[in-house]
């Protein structure tokens, strides 16, 4: 993943050439996705704690009949995808602020993970580079919660939490460089950085923050996979044995994991709080696995 070299650019030794591989995109994706559906509750509970309503995710209104099941799933894509323009513009916002000049485009990481991205050929001083990649996600957190609890609009939680869900990268990326010397520099390109500094800076060893990231990716697999796997696989098992009812846990607590009903009236399925917590737990019994079987100890932007 990260390639070390000992070449000599403007006078500065090239420290790592970082690149997205496949790996660290399937984490990035995986942890991306969990962090909206986190942040999407985290943003929706501040909502009603505020109004003392609960958000809706988008603003239609009902009595529009047959359609307003496609209607809506247009609007929350609509919603998820919108956020994306602000969100580079802030970025090549501070791009400009300190000097350089941004270029915009879209890609597609591995055939896995659809992204866009804001980046220039200036040189940043670390703690700069670190403004650039969290200024979208501080920026638009610290606007947009204000003005959905100022304007009961709760649909603004979805954008939001797409914003905080795709600043995965961002965080990781200001996470790589705060392991370097505060003096070091980095060169941003469209799937990665180059870190440039002086002979014989390396970065400091961060096990927690090691295993924090290893947390977080094996919560994000557990959480996905049990959404999937109780939604879908549930929804058929149950439904092909004839099944009336089946719940998991106990609903309204940390322990309800699912819930199916089947009646002449409707077929529906519920997913509890018990699944994150389920991510959580055994997301910390990966992050100790790994930690435990390290056989050498990863940089901290190591995407094995």
């Amino acid at each position: 993943m990260p390639v070390s070299t000992e070449t000599e650019t403007d006078s500065a030794t090239v420290l790592a050439d970082l690149e997205l591989s496949r790996s660290l995109t399937i984490q990035w994706a995986v942890v991306g996705t969990m962090g909206v559906g986190v942040a999407l509750g985290a943003f929706s509970a501040i909502y009603q704690l505020a109004t003392g309503e609960t958000a809706s995710y988008v603003p239609i209104s009902g009595g529009v009949e047959w359609w307003i099941g496609p209607l809506t799933a247009l609007a929350v894509i609509a919603l998820t995808i919108a956020i994306i323009v602000p969100h580079e513009w802030l970025h090549g916002l501070a791009i400009r602020y300190y000097g350089g000049e941004p270029r915009y485009g879209v890609g597609l990481a591995h055939f896995v993970l659809p992204y866009a991205y804001a980046t220039t050929d200036h040189r940043f001083s670390r703690n700069e580079f670190v403004v650039v990649a969290l200024t979208p996600l501080i920026v638009v957190t610290l606007i947009g919660v204000p003005l959905m609890v100022i304007f009961e609009w709760g649909w603004l939680a979805l954008p939001l939490a797409a914003n905080a869900g795709g600043a995965v990268g961002d965080l990781w990326m200001a996470m790589v460089l705060l392991g370097y010397p505060s003096h070091v520099q980095a060169e941003d390109h469209t799937t990665g950085i180059r870190i440039l500094g002086r002979p014989g800076d390396e970065p400091r060893d961060l096990p927690m923050t090691r295993a924090a990231w290893d947390a977080l990716v094996g919560a994000a697999v557990v959480t996905i996979g049990t959404l999937v796997v109780l939604s879908l696989g549930g929804l058929f098992v149950l439904d092909a044995i004839g099944a009336e009812s089946f719940t998991a846990g106990t609903p309204g607590t940390p322990t309800f994991l699912f819930e199916y009903v089947n009646t002449p009236e409707e077929i529906s399925v519920s997913v509890g709080s018990g699944v994150l917590v389920l991510g959580a737990l055994l997301g910390l019994c990966y992050s100790f696995v790994r930690s435990y079987l390290r056989v050498r100890t990863p940089a901290p932007w190591e995407g094995a």
